[in-house]
């Protein structure tokens, strides 16, 4: 089974979507999560097995499928309505039940729709549902859930354990506590057990003479069967006793009665059909010989009868054309009139007006292309001249020279101003000199002056000795540094003046360059405000001299434009006058020399009406001239044939129509004539044929009298009623002794019956049965003086128990133990139908389970390239990996990965053997292949791409990886198979990959 199409009408996320998966190979769903895959693997399950208990509203949905038979049907689950089609008939049931032999929700999410977390081992094969769906199909899909049923049921009725309240339980535990009762209610044990072994030898009697009375009904039973037969005994004997007395008709025909009563029969008839044919042939001939002038004229009147209607239809059409004919002329000469003042006296027969509309259309857009032409002139948007500089105006590079000398002042003033500021900052702080290495040095004489104390004063170790000499290097050490550093300042100083002389310098050199007229001496505020001035000046030069470039490219571009609409008017001109030429070419001609332009349809439109009523006339004169030629023909025929059938009339068409309906009625009375006197002849052959075989049967007749010895007819009459009572007799009998051979049923009993049929009368019989009838109601008697019997000792034991009360427990017990001994039959007919139903349920498996584990194995070897294939132990419960070496691996020592391919294997080898014993189904599988490296993600999609040339497989993931992969692959196997299908899904849609 393929799904074709899938609508989701109103299914979660997904409204009014349409989708017609391949039918075929793996198809890779791939979307983000919340994307909807969720969404649509839940309404896959739902279309094949309904929505789950209130998970209904608001799901709306149908899907199209086909059945390996071909046939199609459409499934609907419009939330709590459910029904199927096939465009003919509608369904109400489920397709589990309808086809897939009751294939429920869970069993199928085991198998063919499996998640990552569904990947949980071989222990699958020993679930009682899929050992039941799966191995067990040949002996019926139910077998598992029948046994199933089977020891649910037993255990209803007992369960092992002494607390247990089930009805077999129950009732045990009655029996005992009536057990105890019994006991506590008895005070004389001895006569109590005498008194009911007296009960028991009451029982045994009872039992001995049924047994009797039972092998006496046997004895009547046999001494029925004669007594059943003798009446048709009897009357077989009789019957027989007749046969012997018509011994002498025994060799009579069997058929010679029947013959010789179809022979009179048969005679008979023949007389009578002699008689009706001799009545028919005394009348004379039928024909005529008038008919003969009209028979040899026929032929000639049948072909004149074929131009009637023509004939008919010619003198109509030339009586409606004679007006025809005045109008046309009167056509011609007006359109004539209004034709000559375009063509003169002379009006042409035949125009070329495609020509001349084709030369005047061309004329017409000519002109209006020149008009447009003209119209589209194009305009000067720039000056006539581009401006020129004022004389004494700087030139563009000595503007550029500005432009320059601006941007390096700018600069130096910027330098200027950062060598005031560091100038300003050393006169300011002093010398500018750091005194850190002066208060260092005073603090390491401070700490080596205190060292020394400690070692001369207080006699401290040596070492204190050698800080103080450390302290006291460190201290000349920065009085040194300290001494380099007080002559830095001045020379610093000295090096930024210079620095600053030089950039006024270059400045006063710049500022004279710029014709800015600035002294070094200014403030930076004057250079700013006189550079400024300066930059509004190029700034005015450089928009002045953009305009003139502008001005310039414009003059160029409607320079080149101008030319190229000259040309354009050259070039529509030239066309013009070709124009005019071919519309001059065509009047002279056509012959329409005075026809203008716009005159040309009216031109048109009067020619075509001369021309037409021409032509109509000239054809009907053609067309008349035959049709007087051809009634003229028409007319002489006729009337050369009415003068030879000497019928009188002209020769019209109506008169010809008359005779020939005469002509008709002749020739129909001609032919039946001809058939009659036919038949006259044939009748007297059939007379002469009769009489021959009337006595030919007459000569059977003598034959018939001479095979069974009888001289006249009486005689033979008198034999044959003689055999019809033999016969009868002779069916007695055989109904006789057909019967007997039923009551007797067996050929032993028959021979016996035969006997004792012939050797003894109906009397003995009789007598018989009345004895054994006798010796049964005696013991009849005897059993209820047993019975009475025992109601007296029954009577005692019940006074015994000083009340009622024990015989009413003894008579409780027993009701209660009858229904005990029920419901243990009925436990113990449970037991043994589940006990062969199991056996039945092993045997498939043993058979099954194997080639499962061996079409896993395949799987698994495909799936890893050759690197591992599966072996099963001798009792299934364990299974192993077998790598190249034939090294036998367990499964507690096989890879994650390892174990998914092999699960996943597993998995698939069973959904091919539910496909194979019942339908194939489309495989869902969600993210399997996530916990797979790589390598065997592209070994697994192989292999499901190889699959998948027969089978529909559906692979949701949410990994880029695995859809990248599933890319890869399919690249790779393009062109030589089409069995990999990408699709997006996203927010509800689902589109296919590109």
């Amino acid at each position: 089974m393929k799904i074709i199409q899938m609508n989701l009408d109103d299914f979660g996320i997904y409204h009014n979507v349409e989708w017609n998966p391949p039918e075929t190979g793996l198809i890779v769903m791939h979307g983000h999560n919340e994307s909807g895959k969720t969404t649509l693997m839940k309404y896959v399950r739902s279309m094949f097995f309904g929505y789950l208990r209130g998970d209904w509203k608001g799901f709306f949905g149908h899907m199209d499928i086909r059945r390996d038979d071909g046939r199609e049907y459409r499934i609907y689950r419009k939330e709590k309505e459910s029904y199927m089609t096939d465009g003919q008939l509608t369904l109400h049931d489920e397709p589990a039940d309808l086809w897939w032999h009751g294939l429920d929700r869970q069993t199928y999410d085991k198998i063919f729709a499996m998640g990552l977390e569904d990947l949980q081992g071989f222990k699958i094969l020993s679930n009682e549902t899929v050992r039941s769906q799966f191995f067990s199909v040949e002996g019926g899909v139910r077998m598992g859930a029948t046994r199933r049923d089977i020891i649910r049921q037993m255990g209803d009725l007992l369960v092992a354990s002494p607390q247990g309240k089930k009805p077999i339980n129950v009732l045990l535990a009655e029996q005992r506590e009536f057990d105890n009762r019994i006991r506590a209610l008895s005070y004389d044990e001895d006569e109590f057990a005498q008194l009911q072994g007296k009960e028991q030898a009451t029982h045994e009697t009872e039992n001995r003479i049924r047994l009797s009375i039972e092998e006496t009904k046997q004895q009547i039973e046999r001494i029925s069967m004669p007594i059943a037969a003798w009446d048709v005994y009897k009357r077989g004997q009789d019957a027989l006793k007749r046969m012997q007395d018509l011994a002498d008709v025994s060799q009579f025909p069997a058929d010679g009665a029947q013959k010789w009563t179809e022979l009179e029969t048969k005679i008979g008839e023949i007389d009578e059909q002699i008689r009706k044919l001799e009545a028919l042939s005394a009348k004379g001939p039928a024909f005529r010989e008038e008919w003969n002038i009209w028979l040899l004229c026929g032929p000639h009147l049948d072909d004149l009868y074929l131009h009637v209607g023509e004939w008919k239809q010619g003198l109509e059409e030339v009586a409606a054309h004679a007006d025809m004919e005045i109008d046309w002329q009167f056509e011609q000469n007006q359109c004539a009139e209004s034709l000559k003042q375009w063509t003169g006296d002379t009006i042409p027969s035949s125009v070329d007006w495609t020509g001349g509309q084709a030369a005047a259309a061309g004329l017409a857009r000519c002109e209006q292309e020149l008009e447009k032409w003209q119209a589209a002139k194009p305009k000067n948007v720039a000056a006539d001249k581009p401006e020129e500089p004022a004389e004494g105006e700087p030139s563009k590079e000595e503007w550029q020279a500005v432009g320059k000398a601006v941007s390096s002042i700018q600069e130096c003033l910027m330098e200027r101003k950062k060598l005031r500021e560091q100038l300003q900052w050393l006169k300011s702080d002093g010398s500018g000199v750091s005194h850190g290495p002066a208060v260092l040095a005073a603090l390491c004489l401070a700490a080596a002056a205190g060292l020394a104390v400690m070692v001369f004063v207080y006699g401290m170790d040596q070492l204190f000795g050698y800080g103080a000499g450390l302290f006291l290097a460190l201290a000349v050490a920065a009085f040194a540094k300290q001494k380099s550093l007080a002559g830095r300042g001045p020379r610093r100083i000295e090096e930024l003046e210079k620095s600053l002389a030089a950039v006024q310098e270059r400045m006063e050199a710049l500022a004279a360059e710029a014709n800015a007229g600035l002294a070094a001496s200014d403030d930076d505020d004057v250079w700013s405000r006189k550079l400024d001035e300066i930059r509004m000046q190029y700034m005015d030069w450089k928009t002045q001299e953009s305009k003139t470039v502008w001005e310039k490219e414009q003059k160029v571009m409607y320079d080149a434009i101008y030319d190229e609409w000259n040309k354009k008017g050259a070039a529509w001109q030239g066309k013009l006058e070709a124009s005019r030429k071919a519309w001059e070419s065509w009047r002279s001609g056509s012959g329409f020399a005075s026809l203008e332009v716009g005159q040309l349809a009216q031109a048109k439109e009067v020619w075509d009406k001369w021309h037409a009523a021409v032509s109509a006339s000239e054809s009907w004169r053609v067309r008349k001239e035959d049709l007087l030629r051809r009634m003229g023909q028409w007319r002489d025929s006729a009337e050369q044939l009415f003068r030879e059938l000497g019928v009188a009339g002209e020769g019209t068409p109506e008169q010809t129509e008359a005779v020939y309906k005469q002509w008709q009625t002749i020739r129909v009375q001609a032919e039946v004539a001809r058939e009659q006197d036919k038949q006259q002849q044939e009748r007297q052959a059939q007379i002469v044929q009769l009489q021959k075989d009337k006595e030919i049967r007459q000569n059977q007749q003598q034959d018939l009298l001479a095979l069974t010895g009888a001289q006249t007819t009486g005689e033979f009459r008198s034999k044959v009623l003689k055999f019809r009572q033999f016969q009868q007799y002779k069916e007695v009998y055989e109904q006789s002794e057909a019967h007997i051979r039923l009551i007797a049923k067996t050929p032993k009993q028959l021979a016996e019956l035969r006997h004792e049929l012939k050797v003894h009368t109906l009397k003995n019989w009789t007598d018989e049965r009345a004895y054994y009838e006798k010796k049964i109601a005696d013991a009849e008697k005897k059993l209820a003086e047993v019975a009475e019997k025992r109601g007296s000792i029954i009577e005692r034991l019940s006074q015994m128990a000083r009340s009622d009360a024990y015989g009413q427990l003894l008579q409780e017990k027993q009701n209660r133990k009858a229904e005990l001994d029920g419901k243990v039959n009925e436990w113990l007919t449970y037991l043994f139908a589940q006990y062969m139903l199991g056996e039945a349920q092993s045997y498939y498996e043993r058979v099954r389970q194997p080639l499962v584990i061996r079409q896993a194995g395949d799987y698994l070897h495909l799936m890893t390239q050759g690197r591992y294939t599966l072996q099963a132990s001798f009792d299934g419960r364990q299974l192993y990996a077998v790598d190249g070496t034939q090294r036998r691996i367990p499964e507690k020592q096989w890879s994650s990965g390892l174990g998914d391919q092999i699960y996943l294997a597993i998995r698939i080898s069973l959904a091919m053997a539910f496909s194979k014993q019942i339908e194939a189904m489309p495989l869902i599988l969600d993210d399997i292949l996530v916990r797979f490296d790589e390598q065997r993600q592209k070994e697994a999609i192989h292999f499901l791409a190889d699959l998948g040339k027969k089978e529909q497989i559906f692979l949701f993931t949410c990994s880029q990886t695995t859809r990248n992969l599933a890319g890869e692959v399919q690249k790779e196997l393009a062109g030589e198979t089409d069995t990999i299908h990408l699709f997006e899904i996203e927010q509800g849609t689902i589109r296919q990959s590109v």
